[in-house]
């Protein structure tokens, strides 16, 4: 006799179908909403740069506030068809410092005719003196000194520059010169203090090919070469420069150096941030990011007036996480002269945290109030190939992205031929955020972040794991249960009613 065969109730099996295929359809709706511009919790229209088919665009504050993954893998740029185009995430470079340029006379240098290369400058003994207001050159040359007929017979080798005055550091150096038609030329730069000891600083060459016309200009036609001479910020306070040419007929007139201060910093995004009330503590205060975003630095201004408070700031990304120190500071407003000066950013060095707390040292007041945050991003770009027609859309924001993968390229796979920093030179697309398409509506005119006090409960990841851990504790249960059904009525036998007994012996004949 075969033992009988239970099947789950088809209702029972069919509910644990549609589960499986909801949570692959989940898996599978989150890999197609990366590829949908209405999937994102931000869309800004992009105004391209004309002819230009590799272009940037830098990330506006209203994009840095909505990623929620700290890589920035959930940002796209689409095209008119809704399609993501290629791109790469690079930074910023440092805004440049302002440049001045001091000019330098050129003094010549004699030397003996016939020699290659800077062979005629052996022996020169070169000083420079001061008469009567009056900066002269005396150049002596070493067994022709009274000579007569000798100074008539030496020709021009180079040139001697006084860049003593010079306080900043050189970036280049730009010749003023008349070349020869056809005959490269190559221009060698020296430096020295004393005018005996010489150390190579840079040299180029220059070549004019058209027979006429001797104009300086880097732009004149016929003229190879670069100009301006890259001197690598060099240091020539209290220094002699020296430029040489060989045999070549060069008329040179001097130089003009480009001095600069050096890369100032990089302008950071800023935005403004409301902060919940403080507590009942009036030395800590506790609120939420809703963002993934590494943040460079927070500006902590106290309310008040001549307050100083001495604070330190720590993250984490949920409850089950201890509190990390990011950074500790003394946050300050006071009016001196009647000017109020506050402290400077704290730096949080690029942290990505989805909670902060700001704790008054224990010795202190506290906060009368919440103080002022506003949030600080470094600054960070797209460079994309604008493929496909347009408008072209940049969006921001994907929910449950914290683990999305990158969609960005390497620079040098995107742009030809890449060399460091090519990326800022590109043409720069502009992202309109006052047309700025916001899921859920545009937020009333105020601090860009809301303010979000931290939870107080369970994370919403533990919230999750209990949810999926009792649904399936419950789904085990209705199985045994339903099983049980089944099995018990199959495991009993059968009780055959008992036949009546007959009422006499002669009912049973």
């Amino acid at each position: 006799m075969k033992s009988p065969r239970h099947h789950l109730p088809r209702p029972l099996a069919a509910w644990l179908a549609a589960a499986a295929l909801s949570l692959a359809a989940g898996g599978v709706q989150a890999a197609a909403d990366a590829n949908s511009p209405a999937a994102y919790a931000i869309r800004i229209p992009v105004t391209l740069a004309a002819d230009a088919p590799l272009q940037r665009v830098l990330l506006p504050a209203e994009v840095l506030v909505r990623l929620q993954n700290p890589g920035y893998a959930d940002v796209r740029l689409f095209n008119g068809a809704g399609q993501p185009v290629p791109m790469a995430l690079a930074g910023v470079a440092a805004a440049s410092a302002p440049e001045e340029s001091v000019v330098l006379p050129a003094f010549p240098i004699l030397g003996a005719p016939g020699m290659p290369g800077q062979a005629g400058l052996e022996g020169l003994s070169l000083r420079v003196e001061e008469q009567q207001g009056r900066r002269v050159v005396q150049i002596d040359t070493a067994g022709t000194a009274g000579t007569p007929g000798t100074a008539g017979a030496q020709t021009v080798r180079g040139a001697l520059l006084d860049a003593r005055s010079v306080q900043l550091p050189v970036a280049r150096m730009a010749l003023d010169a008349d070349l020869p038609a056809g005959q490269p030329v190559t221009f060698r730069v020296q430096a020295s203090r004393d005018l005996k000891n010489w150390r190579p600083l840079a040299e180029t060459v220059l070549y004019r090919a058209d027979a006429a016309g001797t104009t300086p200009s880097p732009a004149a036609p016929g003229r190879l070469g670069s100009e301006h001479i890259d001197l690598q910020r060099a240091d020539l306070k209290d220094h002699y420069l020296r430029v040489t040419w060989g045999d070549a007929a060069v008329t040179f007139r001097g130089a003009t150096l480009v001095t600069s201060r050096g890369a100032g910093p990089r302008e950071r995004v800023s935005a403004s941030m409301a902060v919940p009330p403080l507590g009942n503590n009036p030395r800590e205060l506790v609120f939420a990011l809703p963002f993934a975003t590494p943040v460079a630095a927070l500006k902590i201004t106290p309310q008040g007036s001549n307050v100083l408070v001495p604070v330190r700031v720590l993250g984490r990304n949920d409850r089950e996480r201890p509190w990390a120190h990011l950074a500790s500071a003394t946050v300050y407003r006071m009016s001196t002269g009647g000017k109020e000066q506050t402290n400077a950013p704290v730096e949080l060095g690029g942290a990505s945290v989805r909670e902060v707390k700001i704790e008054a040292d224990a010795k202190s007041a506290g906060f009368a109030a919440a103080p002022d945050i506003a949030l600080q991003f470094e600054p960070a770009q797209l460079v994309f190939l604008a493929s496909g027609q347009g408008p072209f859309t940049l969006a921001a924001g994907l929910p449950g992205a914290r683990a999305a993968a990158s969609a960005f390229l390497p620079l040098a796979s995107l742009v030809p031929d890449y060399q460091p920093q090519q990326e800022n030179t590109l043409p720069l697309a502009l992202a309109d955020v006052a047309r700025a398409d916001i899921t859920g509506g545009k937020p009333a005119v105020g601090p860009l972040v809301a303010a979000a006090t931290a939870s107080d409960g369970l994370s919403m990841r533990s919230w999750v794991l209990w949810a999926v851990l009792l649904a399936g504790v419950g789904a085990l249960g209705l199985m045994a249960w339903l099983l049980m059904r089944q099995t018990k009525p199959a495991s009993q036998p059968a009780i055959k009613p008992a036949s009546k007994a007959p009422d006499s012996p002669h009912d049973a004949v």
